[in-house]
């Protein structure tokens, strides 16, 4: 008798214990996440003269399926993702409803340079893991309603960062920069800077789903700029 009423006391202080542990994880400052075991197949799109197709590798080239690119803009998913709870289920809603109108490829920001608790970016080359997650969250998502994303790397604007942040960057760092924004198109550190940021984009594994960035294939395309301005050069060569 002693027994089960120990048992009646401690399975109900256990799972108490449980939820609260859960709760902290993923509604607290640091929230966990856990690995996806199986995701649906998806083929990479590719160009075949003036069409994009869906990639099979068992099937002659005539044969592709054709893509037909019917997409929005939503550029909030990887801010929107940061934290586990409503925000991240106004994602997911967001995603399946552009499914269910039939549409097929999402732009959104792959960047926040430098700009409060929730930049991607922190300095050069300095990351803020739980904001990474975000990004992975957008991209597993994406891919289980079958929505492809087209990440932009880097802001023309302020918001965000963008370049302006990469010019100070480099001002504080000692280097000979111009204020003027349009250094990011043709300083040299500046531009390794972008590059290195690049190369850690593409190389990124997703915790969610272990998937490189670079092989996954729910991301369609690569923005290198929002909005890519080169006031200086009104042209074009220095941007190009």
């Amino acid at each position: 008798m002693a027994s089960d009423w120990r048992d009646k006391k401690l399975y109900p202080l256990l799972g108490i214990l449980l939820l609260s542990i859960f709760l902290y994880f993923n509604l607290g400052s640091n929230p966990i996440t856990f690995p996806i075991l199986w995701q649906s197949h998806m083929g990479f799109v590719s160009a075949n003269s003036t069409h994009f197709i869906i990639v099979n590798p068992r099937a002659p080239l005539e044969n592709q399926s054709t893509f037909y690119i019917n997409g929005w803009n939503s550029y909030w998913l990887m801010q929107e993702s940061v934290w586990a709870g409503p925000s991240r289920s106004r994602v997911s809603k967001m995603l399946k409803k552009g499914a269910e109108m039939g549409l097929t490829v999402c732009r959104t920001w792959a960047f926040n340079d430098g700009v409060g608790p929730n930049a991607l970016q922190i300095s050069p080359g300095v990351f803020n893991e739980r904001v990474f997650r975000g990004l992975d969250y957008v991209i597993v998502e994406a891919r289980k309603r079958g929505i492809r994303l087209i990440l932009s790397l880097v802001n023309n604007l302020s918001n965000f960062g963008g370049k302006a942040q990469y010019v100070r960057w480099a001002q504080e760092a000692g280097h000979n920069v111009s204020s003027s924004t349009d250094s990011f198109f043709s300083h040299p550190m500046i531009k390794d800077y972008y590059k290195a940021y690049v190369k850690a984009i593409l190389s990124r594994k997703n915790s969610l789903s272990g998937v490189k960035y670079a092989d996954e294939p729910a991301i369609f395309a690569w923005e290198l700029m929002n909005e890519p301005r080169c006031s200086s050069s009104s042209s074009g060569p220095i941007l190009q």
